[in-house]
């Protein structure tokens, strides 16, 4: 056990990031100290509750449940014959046993349907795919093949909050699995370049690619009422996100000057009208800082926007958990 402060340093590292619908409550992770944890931030209340686990459970992706109660996430089996592969489980946001769910070897980047009863995720059989998209029915179980095709690997799931189809950030898609099996392995993103924005109308469809005519680089990191994506990209000058329409029309949200602060994750919210970073923080001399902040700036109000909340992780009340993998 260790006291406050340290409960609050294994958080200070933000990796991929899970959001509830109104930006309320932040999932952090921090898969490379010397714990394995996540971090729930509640924004309002100024605490956060860490979820800690093993070192070696390496806990990724975290999801929240709309209501902000139950958190998923993917972790890895203790067997090192396994590594590589990541398991998916359900937990209550304040601790506690964790429940595994779904059936396959591999599972990436699950999120959460509107009402909480569903989760979308990639999975596989293999550490680096290929995957299939699929749904799981959080009540009977029951895992469904969104598409019958695969992707050669995937980063980002999401719902249409309009209920039209399904969302993903993801290398191109074969067109089944035989097809994936028989090509050489995408893993690191070498058979079809880039990872690009991909839709799917309705169960059964084929993804149709998303048109982001911003230049390379720009990646799926939320998906509004009205069907605007918020995009990010790592350039030369910085950082920068955009929100941006079906007609491929694009409005620049937020963009961060060469080294400043780095966005390790971004997220929107339903209406559009808010965006959410996580940052991780640098000194003058541009070092990383043990640090992190998260902001919420309001869209529309050119390109730097207007901040609306800004939390420190140094200002966060922490209380500490075990997660307990099943």
């Amino acid at each position: 056990m260790s006291d406050q402060e340290d409960y609050v340093s294994i958080v200070t590292v933000p990796g991929e990031i899970g959001v509830t619908p109104d930006l309320g409550r932040v999932a952090l992770t921090d898969w490379g100290g010397d714990f394995s944890a996540i971090g729930v931030c509640d924004l309002q209340a100024g605490s956060v509750e860490v979820l800690q686990a093993n070192r070696k459970a390496g806990l990724r992706m975290p999801a929240l449940a709309p209501d902000g109660e139950t958190i998923a996430f993917t972790a890895q089996p203790m067997d090192p014959k396994l590594d590589g592969l990541y398991s998916l489980y359900l937990a209550p946001a304040r601790g506690g046993d964790a429940r595994r769910i779904g059936g396959r070897a591999n599972y990436r980047a699950p999120s959460f349907s509107s009402d909480g009863g569903r989760i979308l995720v990639f999975a596989g059989d293999k550490a680096y795919g290929p995957f299939q998209l699929v749904e799981i029915d959080l009540n009977s179980g029951a895992e469904t093949a969104v598409w019958s095709g695969t992707f050669d690997g995937g980063s980002v799931t999401a719902y249409d909050p309009t209920g039209a189809g399904y969302w993903v950030y993801a290398f191109g898609p074969a067109a089944s699995l035989e097809e994936a099996n028989n090509s050489s392995a995408l893993d690191n993103g070498t058979k079809n370049g880039s990872p690009g924005i991909f839709r799917i109308l309705r169960e059964g469809d084929a993804p149709r690619p998303f048109a982001v005519n911003l230049g390379g680089g720009w990646g799926l990191a939320g998906v509004t009422n009205d069907e605007v994506v918020l995009s990010t990209a790592a350039l030369e000058t910085g950082l920068r996100a955009a929100l941006m329409n079906r007609q491929g029309e694009a409005r620049l949200l937020w963009r961060s000057p060469r080294g400043s602060e780095i966005p390790s994750g971004m997220a929107v919210s339903a209406d559009a009208k808010r965006v959410l970073t996580a940052r991780m923080l640098k000194d003058d001399a541009g070092n990383f800082l043990d640090r992190y902040d998260i902001v919420v700036f309001e869209t529309g109000s050119g390109e730097s926007g207007r901040i609306l909340s800004k939390v420190l992780s140094s200002d966060l009340r922490a209380t500490n958990h075990d997660l307990r993998l099943a």
